[in-house]
């Protein structure tokens, strides 16, 4: 997958979440909320980062197996042939998909996606850093087959670019596309976690395989969002290692040497039998459910979101500039945009470590301007633009002693926070 094409399609992503967003608070909805919005986003930006380093690998995978083992070689000149490769990136998506749901090593990587509470397109841009990755082996029988690379390329990123859609509440049920395409009221229904809902419906593109396979279920009320076990955390980082954190804690506490490995294979819901056994998954207490939050100063939110838009157009002017740019610049860059997102969950949960890691952050983007100007880099001096913008703007939100929140109560800068302030939203 061409991340160009990616780049190309962030201003229309954003676009549409306007759009959303606009239509939601005119019907007097709440279906965005501001910290879940930017922790989903920065998962997204930070999966298009590490993409730049991983899609070499995946791509000579797939090229090795397809010229050592392929059985043919298909045209591209053939629609029939185009339609044969979207159905067999879509079941094999399938595949991965379910698997990703019921073996921990993989789920570890995928729950990142589900981890927001809210249901919206901003969701749809949630993505694990390292999921693309692990889904390539899946991918390997239609190499096989005899389909080019340049094929399955297209069609992947088709099968990607489709499934943005469906993460909405504003679009009901539509009729007989319910249970052929995957549709936003069938995603809903795999984002659930009422016991109902859990692992259904994992097609991409369409529904024929979980009718196929017996894992389609029709939405029948509006599903609670999440994960079973919640995240409970802002930061994009710790999104994507928790999982992983889980397992190995896991496997260091039990005290059965098979079990310390069946943990990385067995099912989200499997647990060692000397730490409890499996669990069950509960039905939701609708009455008593409610969100998980942190209070945080204005001027904090403002400034994360003027960074937000910064580092955006840092990550898109990266994904589209990154082959004219030698290596270990590109990976300067990458870390640059990474420890944004993880001094962004820091100051939302009032880490006391997150005002000084911007502090680097920013004096480390001006040294990371000169060299992409000595580098004859393109745009050079949009880049110094908003690395100097966002040293200026630092300390401008994060001055004030003390602000209101946004439900009106007081609470201290990110300078004086010492820990997590949390309450739940409902």
């Amino acid at each position: 997958m061409d991340s160009r094409i990616i780049a190309l399609a962030i201003p229309f992503f954003f676009l549409l979440i306007g759009v959303e967003l606009a239509v939601s608070r005119a019907q007097g909805v709440r279906r965005y909320a501001f910290h879940d919005s930017i922790a989903s986003l920065g998962c997204g930006i930070g999966e298009q980062v590490i993409v730049l380093f991983t899609t070499a690998l995946a791509v000579s995978a797939y090229a090795f197996v397809s010229s050592h083992f392929g059985l043919t070689r298909i045209s591209s000149g053939s629609w029939l042939a185009w339609v044969a490769v979207l159905l067999a990136v879509d079941h094999q998506f399938y595949w991965f998909h379910r698997a990703s749901h019921r073996v921990n090593a993989l789920w570890a990587a995928h729950a990142v996606h589900h981890q927001s509470e809210e249901y919206n397109l901003s969701t749809a841009l949630r993505q694990s850093w390292i999921e693309g990755l692990l889904a390539t082996p899946f991918y390997f029988p239609l190499a096989v087959v005899g389909f080019p690379l340049a094929m399955f390329a297209t069609a992947s990123t088709v099968n990607l670019l489709y499934q943005f859609w469906v993460h909405t509440r504003l679009i009901g049920r539509l009729g007989r596309a319910e249970g052929v395409l995957n549709t936003p009221s069938s995603h809903r229904v795999h984002h659930g976690i009422d016991p109902s809902y859990v692992d259904k419906n994992y097609g991409g593109m369409f529904m024929l395989w979980d009718r196929m396979y017996g894992t389609y279920a029709a939405e029948t009320e509006e599903p609670v969002y999440g994960t079973v076990k919640p995240l409970q955390s802002w930061s994009p980082l710790w999104a994507n290692l928790e999982g992983w954190v889980r397992l190995a804690t896991m496997s260091r506490a039990t005290s059965s040497a098979s079990d310390a490995l069946a943990v990385w294979l067995a099912p989200p819901d499997w647990r060692p039998r000397d730490l409890g056994g499996p669990v069950v998954v509960q039905a939701v207490d609708r009455a008593a459910y409610s969100k998980f939050d942190t209070r945080t100063t204005r001027g904090a939110d403002r400034y994360v979101a003027v960074q937000f838009a910064l580092v955006t157009a840092a990550t898109s002017a990266l994904m589209w500039f990154s082959a004219a740019l030698p290596r270990p610049l590109v990976a300067g860059v990458a870390a640059w945009i990474l420890a944004a997102l993880a001094g962004w969950g820091g100051l939302f949960e009032g880490r006391p470590w997150s005002v000084p890691l911007e502090v680097v952050r920013h004096a480390a983007g001006g040294g990371l301007a000169l060299l992409l100007v000595s580098h004859g880099a393109p745009a050079p001096l949009a880049w110094a633009a908003f690395v100097s913008a966002g040293g200026s703007i630092t300390f401008l939100a994060l001055i004030q002693r003390r602000e209101t929140s946004r439900d009106g109560v007081a609470v201290p800068s990110p300078i004086q926070l010492r820990g997590l302030s949390s309450r739940k939203r409902g």
